[in-house]
């Protein structure tokens, strides 16, 4: 059954709502890990971006279509607070998704204070938060309001109720006589590195 634009859409709006969800549940779970907090809302940036990319699309198809339009119109403030920072793109571009490399200036060093210190990114997790809840709610008021389209959209909701085969490892210990393996393997080649990475 083929989908059609806006099917799609609500598909992926879908699974960056699943993932959001998720994050969100984890960061307020462990909201005074520092460490937690700072990887996983760099993961929440990944999806933030993304959503906007699937927003531009349904501006399109908001001009065809006026329930779209009218639901444009009831997200509305949110979406104007979601979209109060201007850099994530680049910022998300950069630091995030290519390596700190800068696509915009030949795959150079990315420049830290055009990307992040001077930029117009949010730099408090409170904030990566909030557009990430504020998200979910766009997403779900999507959801609701469009559910005749929206019959496709549960198959990107990868939870438990999925039975998902291993393909690798799936324990943590598999996982701890692999590594250690590796390691292994790694002073066999270069005994120095014992030193360096104090073990």
């Amino acid at each position: 059954m083929s989908l059609t634009k806006f099917q799609e859409t609500l598909s992926i709006f879908s699974a960056i709502k699943n993932n959001l969800e998720l994050d969100l549940r984890v960061i307020k779970r462990y909201i005074n890990d520092g460490e937690l907090k700072y990887s996983l809302t760099n993961k929440m940036l990944v999806d933030i971006v993304s959503f906007l990319a699937e927003w531009k699309r349904i501006n399109t198809y908001a001009k065809e279509n006026e329930e779209i339009k009218e639901t444009m119109k009831v997200t509305s403030t949110l979406i104007k607070r979601i979209k109060t920072w201007k850099g994530i793109e680049g910022m998300r571009n950069t630091m995030l998704a290519h390596g700190f490399r800068d696509g915009n200036n030949n795959d150079r060093l990315t420049c830290l204070d055009k990307r992040y210190f001077n930029a117009d990114v949010p730099t408090n997790y409170a904030e990566i938060i909030l557009l990430s809840e504020l998200i979910v709610f766009v997403i779900a008021t999507f959801i609701c309001r469009h559910s005749n389209d929206n019959n496709i959209s549960k198959q990107y909701h990868l939870n438990k109720k999925h039975s998902i085969k291993s393909k690798g490892i799936s324990t943590m210990q598999e996982f701890e006589s692999e590594i250690k393996s590796y390691i292994n393997e790694l002073f066999k080649k270069d005994p120095t590195l014992k030193n360096c990475f104090k073990i």
